[in-house]
């Protein structure tokens, strides 16, 4: 079992890779709203007094978050594979500033994936 994720300063792209990534397979997505250490000491700044928690919920009720994360834990190699090379083909160029980022790695443990239907 494997974990990919995927991080957006746009939404609309993240709305795009994550048609791709249910094209490419994946059965379920989990979609956060997301901020990332620059934007959070850029917009609202980090207070050496306050600490990052009261820096993020300054930011958070400041100002709409744009970033999104999509994250989803995929069973077998073969579909994680497809993903990527699906996302990558999207993305084209994962250098270009404008992409976002892609993580996958091993997922060791995962509990309640496969729910009962009652």
């Amino acid at each position: 079992m494997f974990m990919i994720m995927y991080v957006s300063k746009d939404v609309e792209q993240a709305s795009e890779m994550l048609d791709v990534w249910v094209k490419a397979g994946v059965k379920g997505v989990t979609i956060l709203e997301s901020a990332g250490m620059q934007q959070v000491t850029e917009s609202a700044g980090i207070r050496a007094d306050m600490g990052i928690i009261f820096s993020l919920n300054k930011l958070m009720k400041s100002q709409e978050i744009h970033h999104r994360t999509l994250f989803s834990a995929i069973k077998d190699e073969d579909t994680l594979n497809k993903v990527i090379t699906a996302s990558t083909n999207h993305v084209e160029d994962w250098t270009r500033p404008d992409v976002g980022v892609l993580f996958a790695w091993p997922l060791s443990h995962a509990f309640g994936l496969n729910k009962k239907l009652t």
